[in-house]
């Protein structure tokens, strides 16, 4: 079975609340997110209609106020959108950037292929009052099958309940470690588990960050090694690319190695789906 919004809204166990969901017209996300005319393009191109579902207050869900000053967090709102075609990141930081509190926003991906959770931490902008930037944007791996292990763990640990309950910050965090928990699992083809301490959660948090800037680099390496014609400079890009990989098999070995990842660690990119493969 695919996993849907309404599985992540359902796993987060909310208490019942009495206001309906309702529609959220794109030109008012457009107004408060979008920074050009193709922000806006964006917005209409991609998204086909966005809901807000819940807002997780501490009237609503009996949890207190984040009171960091320069992240505040008042509320979290739950949003759901369903996507025309695959949203971009740029999309992503846009609605997350529009509402000026942290949202779980779950994106229904076209062709019933599955749910992207992503969240987003904000802060205070520097120069402009009363306005919050986006720190940083968190995006899951996509949830596909519920049948899948670690997606299914990953559901399992979302309930409210289960969550810090000493400040809505603290709570959005918790979701954040879980949708990157979430992501070492795929790369290190190990089950779904936490961090034991705050200190591994924020080594791992490092080092996935790593993981990815690497990530980035590789593939660019490589499709600029296919992509050349001149034989000398299509070596040196394929040693480049080489280099990259076994540094991006490495900072994944760190991962494995982390007290909440130890299994065997198999050479492959699981979640890249690179096995032996030779640039």
């Amino acid at each position: 079975m695919t996993i849907t919004p309404a599985d992540i809204r359902a796993a987060l166990a909310l208490p019942p609340m009495n206001a309906p969901a309702r529609r959220l017209p794109k030109d008012v996300l457009a107004q408060h997110g979008a920074a050009n005319s193709a922000d806006r393009k964006l917005i209409d191109s991609m998204i086909e209609r966005l809901d807000w579902w819940a807002t997780l207050s501490p009237v609503t869900v009996g949890i207190a106020a984040g009171v960091d000053e320069e992240r505040p967090v008042p509320a979290i709102q739950l949003l759901a959108m369903t996507a025309r075609i695959e949203p971009t990141q740029r999309l992503l930081t846009l609605i997350h950037r529009a509402i000026p509190v942290p949202i779980i926003l779950a994106t229904a991906l076209p062709g019933n292929a599955g749910t992207r959770l992503s969240l987003a931490l904000l802060r205070r902008a520097e120069r402009i009052a009363d306005q919050m930037v986006v720190e940083r944007l968190v995006v899951a791996p996509d949830l596909v099958d519920a049948q899948d292990a670690a997606s299914a763990a990953f559901l399992a640990s979302l309930p409210l309940p289960g969550l810090p309950q000493t400040g809505l910050g603290a709570a959005y965090g918790a979701l954040v470690e879980r949708a990157e928990a979430l992501a070492i699992a795929g790369i290190v083809n190990a089950p779904f588990q936490l961090a034991p301490d705050a200190a591994t959660a924020e080594a791992r948090r490092e080092t996935l960050a790593r993981y990815r800037a690497t990530e980035t680099g590789w593939l660019a390496a490589r499709a600029a090694a296919r992509r050349e014609k001149r034989l000398a400079q299509q070596v040196e890009l394929g040693n480049q690319a080489r280099e990259l990989k076994d540094r991006l098999q490495a900072i994944a070995g760190e991962l494995a190695e982390t007290p909440i990842a130890r299994p065997k660690f198999v050479k492959k990119d699981v979640r890249l789906g690179v096995h032996g493969d030779e640039v």
